[in-house]
């Protein structure tokens, strides 16, 4: 338990610093150094990318931590299963880049109208494909030995700074724009070929290519749960990346590049989920397959109270100081036509904080694999809203989109879950929230003081804080976040004494 909570903490840790790290990085340098163009072309490169890599992998990585537990006993099985799922990767990222170079014509034209650039960059979009899912694969092995800090150090702070190099490379004036688009390649590559001397070296990771002991049995499985495992992650990977793709081949690079950074704003309505998933998601596990209809119910209802609470304070402070934070931003005037964008992203991640953790329960029992229904039915809602909505309403269009697409999948499981498992996570303290945070964004919205933006952003902020927290306490919204006041309060004063 020691290992697990140590590698939890420090893979928080890590977590929150590469975010820091790329919040600078989207927020302030590429606003400052590439034009909105440029913006929107850097991640169109990855985000095509990160979207077909899932195929290539074509659920291994899943698969490979699903059945670890019943191979560490057998280390030359364990080595040959290994073995045989990264020899299957490798054979498919073949077949997929195959195919790719067969349709190579049909996929520039696709970009032509929007992002005709891109058709320069298709190679380096493939060499992210297989370096990226080498890595997954090397990952879920890391993951199954329980060694992830070091994985994850590298792909949350050592590729977000080697994105930072690039920017700062073009900034100088080391090499041209097209050099910072190729040197992606040269920075995923680098991240798998480090992970892969790591694990040869310290953690003695080796090959075996006979594949004897793999019967037919286990084939059997890898392949019936890398189905499930691919689909998942490939509609999960549409979910996260197809916009970036629709919006630069139906609004151009320029729109990609605001929508890209307007996203990133947003998502920091969420990020308190990552981390409250590494403590509730095991215990509704356990509550889940022991049947303990009670404590998943209480897990379930206490965690959607306590995270809509978070995610009503960061929602609040992000729309109250988006104008300022614009006006602090490179490029604050074109960004700043994706307000609507900041809006439905906070207003989708509020609404995943709210709706708690339906997904892992389904997950967790026998009715798993409708959780794949869900996922890839969100998938295809979200291509077919942005087809629908961009050419109406441009950014707007697939601000929509995404916030409904959001909606509907949260709707759809929580609707499952209550029918399922006779439980919803909401009660009259979410009302409460409701009222609170409607007060907070008025009071604060009007608030204005003639300062520069970054001091009336901290200002406006360090206010809304005690404002929102000091009602949330008398309102009693939260039991939980009431006990941790008490307790900070009591210490506090023991201190003063």
């Amino acid at each position: 338990m020691g290992v697990i909570i140590r590698q939890s903490f420090w893979g928080t840790f890590i977590a929150y610093f590469g975010v820091a790290i790329g919040y600078v990085n989207t927020l302030y340098l590429r606003p400052e150094f590439f034009s909105l163009d440029e913006i929107g072309l850097f991640t169109l490169v990855t985000a095509n990318a990160m979207m077909i890599s899932p195929l290539c992998t074509i659920g291994m990585n899943g698969t490979y931590i699903k059945f670890f537990p019943s191979l560490k006993d057998s280390p030359l099985l364990a080595r040959q299963f290994f073995s045989f799922q990264l020899l299957l990767i490798i054979v498919s990222n073949v077949v997929i880049l195959l195919l790719a170079f067969v349709n190579r014509e049909w996929i520039m034209d696709m970009f032509s109208r929007g992002s005709s650039e891109y058709a320069n960059y298709l190679s380096i979009t493939a060499i992210i494909v297989i370096v990226n899912s080498l890595y997954d694969q090397l990952y879920a092995y890391s993951s199954a030995i329980l060694k992830v800090i070091f994985p994850a150090f590298l792909r949350e702070v050592f590729l977000r700074l080697g994105a930072i190099v690039l920017v700062l490379g073009y900034a100088l004036g080391y090499f041209e724009f097209n050099w910072a688009v190729k040197g992606l390649a040269i920075n995923y590559t680098l991240v798998l070929l480090i992970l892969f001397a790591h694990l040869i070296v310290i953690h003695k990771l080796r090959f075996s290519f006979k594949f004897n002991l793999i019967s037919k049995v286990w084939r059997q499985k890898i392949f019936r749960f890398a189905l499930y495992s691919m689909s998942m992650a490939i509609s999960f990977a549409v979910l996260n990346n197809t916009s970036y793709n629709q919006v630069s081949s139906m609004l151009g690079d320029a729109f990609n590049g605001i929508f890209v950074t307007c996203f990133f704003i947003g998502v920091i309505v969420e990020m308190p989920r990552r981390n409250m998933a590494r403590i509730i998601v095991p215990l509704l596990s356990d509550s889940v397959n022991t049947g303990d209809e009670k404590q998943t119910k209480k897990l379930y209802k206490k965690s959607s109270i306590t995270m809509a609470t978070i995610g009503t304070l960061l929602f609040v402070g992000i729309m109250t100081n988006l104008n300022d934070l614009f006006e602090f931003i490179p490029k604050g005037d074109d960004f700043a036509k994706g307000f609507g964008v900041v809006l439905a992203v906070c207003s989708a991640k509020l609404v995943l904080m709210t709706s708690s953790f339906a997904g892992e329960i389904i997950n967790f029992s026998k009715h798993y694999k409708y959780n794949l229904i869900f996922q890839v039915s969100a998938a295809v809602f979200l291509i077919i809203m942005n087809y629908l909505l961009i050419p109406l309403y441009g950014l707007n269009g697939v601000a929509i989109s995404y916030f409904l697409t959001i909606l509907f999948h949260a709707i759809v499981k929580y609707l499952f879950v209550q029918k399922h498992f006779r439980i919803h996570p909401f009660s009259s303290s979410h009302i409460r929230l409701l009222g609170l945070g409607l007060i907070s964004y008025l009071v604060f919205n009007a608030f204005d003081v003639p300062f520069n933006p970054m001091i009336t952003i901290i200002v406006r902020s360090l206010l809304t804080t005690v404002f929102f927290t000091f009602l949330l306490y008398k309102l009693k919204v939260s039991e939980d976040i009431n006990m941790l006041l008490d307790t900070l309060i009591r210490r506090i004063l023991s201190r003063g004494n």
